[in-house]
């Protein structure tokens, strides 16, 4: 006998398109993943305001085959709302070994079309939302799902990076940590049982800007809330295309246009919102940009400086001023307790971090002039060591090669260390170079495992072999570079180079010549001193003011992206990490804090060799 279960989920949507456009791209299958006892799915189709009848719904399991692959719809055909916006999905259950989605499948739902009740009597084809599900085995009959404007912002915010359109959400596996985890922030931001701000689970720690997304669901909800022909969704389609671009023909597409160019017409985009807004509390002036961050704090946060991501996608914290270490969840969730990994006799000035292949985490001591060794397992420090052979004196910066060699920048010292991975000096350690090593700040490593450093007193960048010999003489320049400070290396060997002295990023190539683009100024630029390069080579820079922010500079160093004041609103952020979801993560010291600005950059394999931090 088949067992059935009744599932009750509330969708709170309008539509896209039409019916049928839930059915391209890919091959369609029944909802029935095998074995296991069927359920019933239930719901209603509504906007902020009234029920919306006639909608589509299609549940969608993400693709598995790249980012941006397509998704796999799992309805044979897209089950329609009634009057009342309700709807029946009938026999399905989630018991999956299939090589097409994957065992337990991340899924999203999302309604297209439909009448929004204004009683003007025609199908709304501009209208789209969606709501991030998760894991297939989470549906079950005590967790009813809600999707509105708000789960749609959510959803398309912490998606974007995998997402082409609602058809096309995809990475390379089924489990994938990137979209596992990007999931999971969208869960955070909204929740799909009530579809309000934020959602359940979200840390006691952990901040969501529910204004800014209260602000955007406002906004799309005056398309939404209208047949979708007249001035509502025009007006937000053309202030959501993109440069050089088409424009969306839906609010999903519209959304994802938003999330990727924050900084474009904002002041225009707000100035849209009805008069009477769906969902307040709502921002009550313009946001500077249309970012979405998440904010941490407490777990022994004080100071912060150095950021690294483990493999999990967990972000470790190096905290100057409280002599520990933090571990924070890719949701935020405070992982080494309230007052974070602390060990006075061995940590008391942690300045930067890094973490090895192994998931091991080391820290730059600037105070004790060591390295300390966090060794990590299943997430949780197991045992600590410390290193202080090979001429370690005011170490400032850190990171790991491809052989698990440690190197680290010697600011007191006037030179470079290479310990391995037990801690033991390599070769001739420490590497000096007359002339220009005096203070060396900033350290990273290339695809080759040569070492460039920074000088912040020489005013040059030096770098070293993999074999210790030294590659750039007196050091490489631009004749501008003054203050150099942090450096990170993109795909094509290229380096770039934060400068505080002249509030600007020097560029140089591979063999070290400066490129006609360097040095960079602009784009909020100002005092930089920490710089990571994401999935598509993009470089992300923090801007440690007390009203701070954070910078975007195109591949190849050709354009800068940020608006004038930068991107995001930061208390003095001091270091800067790309996730494997493309997150950007700053860590904050002038309040104490850790922000994760969602979705906006190209995700990344972690660890990585080049997070030298801060």
């Amino acid at each position: 006998m088949t067992i059935m279960k009744y599932i009750p989920i509330k969708i709170v949507a309008s539509g896209l398109l039409t019916a049928m456009a839930l059915l391209a791209s890919g091959c369609v299958r029944s909802l029935n993943f095998g074995a296991g006892p069927a359920v019933w799915i239930d719901g209603k189709v509504q906007t902020g305001r009234q029920p919306v009848a006639g909608a589509a719904i299609q549940l969608y399991a993400v693709g598995i085959t790249g980012i941006q692959s397509a998704a796999t719809p799992l309805l044979a055909a897209p089950v329609i709302t009634r009057k009342n916006g309700s709807f029946t999905i009938t026999n399905w259950n989630c018991t999956s070994n299939s090589a097409a989605y994957g065992t337990n499948p991340q899924l999203y739902v999302v309604a297209i079309g439909g009448n929004p009740g204004l009683g003007k009597g025609s199908n709304n084809s501009a209208s789209a939302m969606m709501a991030a599900l998760g894991p297939c085995d989470n549906l079950n009959a005590s967790s009813p799902i809600s999707i509105d404007e708000v789960t749609t912002v959510a959803s398309v915010y912490a998606l974007a990076p995998f997402m082409a359109d609602f058809n096309h959400i995809g990475a390379q596996g089924a489990s994938a940590v990137g979209i596992v985890n990007a999931f999971k922030t969208a869960g955070i931001l909204a929740s799909t049982t009530a579809g309000t701000a934020p959602g359940p689970g979200l840390p006691t720690n952990a901040t969501v800007p529910v204004a800014e997304i209260y602000a955007f669901s406002d906004l799309i909800s005056l398309c939404i809330d209208s047949n979708g022909s007249g001035t509502e969704c025009a007006g937000i389609f053309a202030a959501a295309t993109p440069p050089g671009g088409s424009a969306p023909a839906d609010t999903i597409a519209a959304t994802l246009n938003i999330a990727r160019h924050p900084g474009s017409n904002v002041g225009l985009l707000f100035n849209m919102i009805p008069a009477i807004p769906p969902y307040e509390p709502a921002l009550t002036t313009a946001p500077k940009d249309w970012t979405i961050a998440l904010k941490f704090t407490g777990g022994g946060l004080s100071s912060p400086t150095g950021i690294a991501l483990d493999a999990q996608g967990d972000a470790w914290v190096a905290n100057a001023g409280g002599n520990s270490v933090t571990e924070l969840g890719s949701t935020g969730l405070l992982l080494t307790g309230a007052t974070g990994y602390t060990d006075r006799k061995s940590i008391f000035g942690a300045q930067a971090i890094a973490v090895d292949k192994s998931g091991n985490v080391w820290i730059a001591d600037t105070l004790l002039n060591s390295v300390v060794e966090l060794r990590v397992r299943n997430g949780a420090v197991q045992s600590s060591a410390t290193y202080t052979s090979g001429g370690i004196s005011g170490p400032i910066a850190i990171a790991i090669d491809s052989q698990n060699h440690v190197w680290v920048s010697n600011f007191a010292g006037g030179s470079v260390t290479e310990l391995t991975s037990a801690g033991m000096q390599v070769g001739s350690s420490p590497l000096t170079a007359v002339g220009t090593l005096k203070n060396p700040d900033g350290l990273a490593i290339d695809a080759a495992g040569d070492v460039w450093v920074t000088d912040n007193s020489a005013s040059v960048v030096a770098e070293f072999a993999n074999n210790q010999s030294l590659l750039s003489s007196k050091g490489f320049t631009d004749n501008a570079i003054l203050a150099p400070t942090a450096v990170a290396l993109d795909g094509g060997g290229k380096a770039w180079v934060t400068d505080s002295g002249i509030a600007a990023i020097s560029l140089f190539a591979a063999n070290g010549n400066p490129l006609p683009a360097s040095p960079i100024s602009g784009g909020g630029l100002n005092m930089p001193n920490a710089i990571a390069v994401d999935g598509q080579g993009v470089v992300w820079v923090a801007n440690p003011q007390a009203a701070g922010s954070i910078s975007e500079l195109a591949s190849g160093g050709l354009a800068i992206l940020s608006p004038p004041t930068g991107f995001a609103v930061l208390n003095t952020p001091s270091g800067i990490a790309v996730d494997a979801s493309g997150s950007v993560w700053t860590a904050n010291s002038g309040d104490n804090s850790v922000s994760e600005i969602v979705g906006v950059a190209a995700p990344i394999l972690t660890p990585i060799a080049v997070r030298a931090g801060p």
